[in-house]
């Protein structure tokens, strides 16, 4: 293994194989009504037809794989969606749509479209509306697209350690923001109260009882990315018209992942991806659910207890209900990384020092990564995860640089220094 590897080589890692996994399980309906294909296809199609919308590129990184003894790493990257930076561009703007659509249909009795609500047809319904979310900043973001783009006003909480760059990205949007003096988790159920009083919508990537329409919608949006990325692997000849044997995907409330995991699933049944799901070590609440068996709280840094992480997008104590009814069962693997690989994780991808094509990646992108690096180095996860020179890995950048002064201070200042 190649030297240049020593600091995935050094840290320390926990894996664990899930419990209650089945492969053969059949995807049950109660699944489905969080995501199937059908919903899914129906976020999809929408989305496709917004302004701006590409499909993100996938960037194989074959130098690193052949060090790895694997044929492909490829990464799904984000960093571009409609401008905003992140994967969350396509959940919460959509789900604001799906809040906006129902509430116009209703007063008209007509079946409205999102060009007809960017048109302003309809402002004078529209401009009424006003939807609220917690977030540490890219979903923030994205709802206060949504809001801008069909015609609604935003209100963003945001937790005590959210940056002023990711601040600042969400005002870009017209988004009124209020930072609280408390952790993501909290900032949450703050957002949520303070919502029911003001009467405004809730748009929340996370779930909890009897909230879990809209947080489905979220998911049914990130799942374009797995949509995107199966075609391409059925359309990449040197991969012979087969999908990923891994993935290797980040969590925070566990929604990007179970979107990928719950849409996988239904599509290709028992002959889906291995799915890893990994996690910050001081803020793996998926982790310790898998560990416990039902749903739990993270244990967070092992002297203090707090919940926190330097990947901000994954600094989360408390699992999503619904995302943890598809992964329970759907995952195949839970592991943590520890914060002290993400830096050098970062700097490898934006200078790769084995000539693979440079991504920029945000720190909360690059678990995954540190995560394949580390199991494929030693011999004993490689064969529990079942990694061989005939895996073909998918991993995803979820953010580029959205907090730039800290990218600089992790990457730039550490490259050129």
């Amino acid at each position: 293994m190649d030297n240049s590897l020593s600091p995935w080589k050094r840290s320390q890692f926990n894996l664990l194989p899930n419990p209650d996994a089945e492969r053969s399980l059949v995807y049950s309906e109660k699944l489905r009504d969080i995501i199937s294909k059908e919903n899914c296809q129906e976020a999809h199609q929408e989305i496709q037809s917004w302004p701006g919308y590409e499909v993100s590129e996938l960037i194989s990184l074959p130098h690193l794989a052949n060090i790895l003894n694997l044929v492909d790493i490829s990464f799904k990257d984000e960093s571009k969606r409609f401008g905003l930076g992140s994967f969350k561009s396509l959940g919460g703007a959509y789900a604001v749509f799906k809040h906006i659509q129902s509430i116009v249909e209703k007063r008209t009795g007509l079946q409205i479209d999102s060009d007809i609500l960017r048109s302003e047809k309809y402002k004078e319904i529209t401009s009424q509306i006003t939807v609220t979310t917690a977030t540490d900043g890219n979903h923030g973001r994205s709802v206060a697209w949504g809001a801008q783009l069909f015609g609604c006003s935003a209100v963003i909480y945001v937790p005590s350690s959210c940056s002023k760059e990711r601040i600042e990205a969400i005002r870009e949007f017209g988004a009124q923001v209020i930072q609280s003096n408390l952790n993501y988790d909290d900032t949450v159920r703050l957002c949520a109260e303070t919502g029911h009083k003001e009467g405004h919508q809730v748009i929340s990537d996370t779930s909890w009882a009897d909230y879990t329409k809209i947080p489905s919608q979220v998911m049914q949006g990130y799942s374009l990315i797995a949509e995107e990325a199966i075609i391409e692997y059925f359309t990449r000849s040197f991969r012979e018209a087969v999908p990923p044997s891994h993935i290797f995907i980040q969590a925070g409330v566990g929604g990007l992942a179970a979107a990928i995991t719950g849409y996988l699933w239904d599509l290709l049944d028992y002959k889906r991806p291995v799915i890893v799901i990994v996690e910050p070590e001081n803020a793996a609440c998926l982790f310790a659910s898998a560990a416990e068996g039902t749903l739990t709280k993270a244990s967070g840094d092992k002297d203090t207890g707090e919940i926190h992480t330097i990947m901000a997008g994954l600094d989360c104590g408390e699992a999503s209900p619904i995302a943890w009814d598809i992964l329970s069962k759907g995952a195949d693997f839970f592991m943590t990384v520890p914060d002290d690989i993400t830096a050098p994780s970062m700097q490898l991808l934006a200078n790769s020092p084995f000539g693979d094509p440079t991504i920029t990646a945000g720190e909360s992108s690059v678990a995954g990564l540190a995560a394949l690096i580390m199991t494929a180095s030693h011999e004993e996860s490689r064969q529990t995860l079942g990694l061989s020179p005939d895996s073909r890995i998918l991993l995803v950048n979820s953010e580029g640089a959205m907090d730039k002064a800290l990218y600089h201070k992790l990457v730039v200042e550490e490259l050129s220094g």
